[in-house]
């Protein structure tokens, strides 16, 4: 055996090393979404216990087959001219402790008050929101921290 022939089978098994630890990290639950997100939209004024000033409203749909005890959703908060509204970081990430069966949906609300200096005269956009991590009633849990899954608002 030569050195040439050496080097390329080391090489071949070094990539099949890194592969297959790569590929052990990974489920097929992380590539697919376990969840819906519709109507995502931001409403202004007082809506029952849940915000004063403004909140996220929201449909989630649970598209796996475990029951959901929580999730945080991800969500990024401009007005109307694109820009911060709030003094404080726009990045909003907010626990949901609401239980949600699999294959059912709920409508929810993410209050925006604590954030908020100025009361608005518009709704604010909401964009790149997705969420971030789900507990499962079986006590698993399913992340996305990059927002592989996000849904983007699309400006004209």
């Amino acid at each position: 055996m030569n050195v040439k022939s050496f080097f390329k089978i080391g090489s071949l098994m070094i990539l099949i090393l890194l592969a297959g630890s790569f590929a052990s990290c990974v489920s097929a639950d992380n590539f697919s979404c376990p969840y819906q997100i519709s109507n995502p939209r931001v409403e202004i004024g007082h809506f029952e216990e849940s915000h004063e000033y403004a909140g996220l409203h929201f449909t989630i749909f649970n598209d796996s087959t475990k029951d959901i005890d929580s999730f945080l959703l991800t969500f990024t908060v401009y007005d109307s001219d694109e820009k911060n509204p709030f003094n404080c970081s726009n990045c909003i990430v907010s626990k949901c402790e609401v239980f949600l069966a699999s294959k059912s949906s709920i409508d929810s609300v993410v209050s925006l008050d604590k954030y908020i200096s100025e009361i608005p005269d518009e709704p604010y956009i909401v964009d790149f929101l997705y969420v971030s991590e789900i507990r499962y009633s079986d006590g698993s849990v399913w992340k996305d921290p990059y927002g592989m899954f996000c849904t983007m608002e699309e400006y004209e």
